[in-house]
């Protein structure tokens, strides 16, 4: 893994500690009624896949897996498609899927 690479993992890293750290706690009413924590988890998730986005071609191929690519999906949907954003479907990716990001960092970035 190229330096490059490794600071875009870090700061992976901290936006999905971000998002984990919003997301304790909230409901999804919680989630779906409150704009600032909709902007700040949605902001987030957008850096995660930025960075996923910006990772070489060999580090992808190297550590291949769906969630960079579903990643750089989400960045996509919350940067262009603003309006077509599910609610929904964020909260339970930001309540219950942000952890397996986590760990799967962490377990890169150890080696």
């Amino acid at each position: 893994m190229n330096a490059k690479d490794r600071r875009l993992l870090s700061s992976m890293l901290e936006f999905a500690l971000r998002v984990n750290r919003r997301m304790q706690n909230v409901t999804s009413d919680k989630f779906i009624s409150d704009l600032d924590l909709q902007d700040s988890v949605l902001y987030a998730l957008g850096q995660l896949g930025e960075n996923a986005n910006g990772l070489s071609k060999s580090f992808m191929e190297q550590y291949s897996k769906d969630e960079w690519h579903m990643l750089i999906g989400l960045r996509n949907r919350l940067f262009h498609s603003y309006e077509d954003i599910k609610l929904d479907m964020v909260y339970e990716m930001a309540k219950n899927d942000i952890e397996n990001v986590i760990d799967l960092i962490y377990n890169i970035i150890k080696l």
